[in-house]
């Protein structure tokens, strides 16, 4: 098969949840020059690796998603847990980008919908009932009303909001569950090698006043060309 096939079939949602399952170490390492593959089998493999950690280790809370579009990274990280009683929070505008910033246009994204979402990940995941989606803007106070709703501890957060003004909203919204946390908490970060501006500048920019206010050091724990993932460990 082709190298451009092969990026095609990487990027199509199906093929990448059927086969997902079947992929280990060496065969991200054979085809690590294809771009799409690299992106979905990398993230899936450390992902894996994470949540092997929370499950061993028994970490305490939820999963909650910032930028859910159709669906993919939540089933990805269901996938991962296997059987669990977890609640998995998605959270979109389910409207695409809201403004254009350097590399991204404003409406990006934009071709789905709350219901389009949920459907989706219906007919994909026998744990559906796992699943809540929150539409709005991160910066809705509706939002982070929904969220303290839904649950009131959270040990994974996935950020793949694309922009750097987004991800400083997210990050502001999670805040209050950083507040007397004990148990280590996980930041993974889609798009981190999209564009130094966007995702790198807002975490980094946020993290200097956040360590010191909350109490807790953040240690990179894997990475591929477009990820970054960190362990968040309080009381320092």
């Amino acid at each position: 098969m082709y190298q451009g096939q092969l990026n095609q079939l990487w990027g199509d949602q199906e093929y990448i949840l059927k086969n997902l399952p079947n992929v280990d170490a060496n065969f991200y390492q054979s085809n690590i020059h294809i771009v799409e593959l690299e992106h979905q089998v990398g993230r899936y493999l450390n992902m894996k690796d994470i949540i092997n950690e929370i499950k061993r280790e028994d970490i305490e809370g939820d999963i909650v998603e910032f930028g859910t579009w159709r669906g993919l990274g939540l089933l990805i990280i269901n996938l991962c847990f296997g059987k669990h009683d977890r609640r998995l929070i998605g959270i979109d505008s389910f409207e695409g980008l809201p403004e254009s910033s350097t590399i991204w246009k404003k409406g990006a994204f934009a071709n789905t919908s709350l219901n389009f979402t949920h459907q989706n990940i219906s007919t994909k995941s026998s744990n559906r009932d796992s699943f809540t989606l929150i539409k709005g803007w991160f910066n809705d106070k509706s939002v982070s009303d929904s969220l303290c709703k839904e649950t009131n501890s959270i040990a994974l957060i996935h950020f793949d909001a694309d922009l750097g003004s987004s991800t400083t909203e997210a990050l502001k919204v999670i805040e209050p569950y950083l507040k007397n946390r004990i148990e280590p908490i996980f930041f993974l970060f889609d798009d981190w090698g999209c564009n130094q501006d966007e995702v790198p500048d807002a975490f980094l920019n946020w993290l200097a006043i956040a360590q010191l206010t909350y109490n807790f050091q953040a240690y990179k724990i894997s990475t591929t060309r477009l990820t970054r993932y960190y362990k968040i460990i309080f009381n320092f």
